[in-house]
């Protein structure tokens, strides 16, 4: 679940509705939430990106998406999983190469 804080593609009510529906529906344990925010970007002028991407930065996850997920009944566990389980799984190194 990427792009998190670039409201202009899918507002962020509705991300989060989705990703509260996939958790219902089981799934936590297949996605990681995530934003591609970075710390240097020039395709916009600085001004310009604060004005129309406010929520895209480092704290967007922590700050906004998780209260609002869990205002909407999903669990520690599921967070957890999403932010830690399912990221360790996905880039811990495999034996065969």
């Amino acid at each position: 679940m990427d792009r998190f804080g670039i409201n202009t593609i899918l507002p962020f009510e509705a991300r989060v509705n989705t990703v509260v529906e996939l958790c219902k529906r089981g799934h936590a344990a297949r996605m990681v939430l995530s934003h591609d925010a970075c710390i240097f970007i020039d395709w916009f002028p600085e001004k310009m990106l604060a004005a129309t991407a406010p929520q895209w930065h480092f704290l967007h996850i922590h700050n906004d998406v998780l209260p609002a997920l869990k205002s909407k009944g999903i669990t520690d566990q599921q967070i957890r999983t999403m932010l830690v389980d399912n990221p360790r799984r996905i880039l811990q190194p495999t034996a065969a190469y």
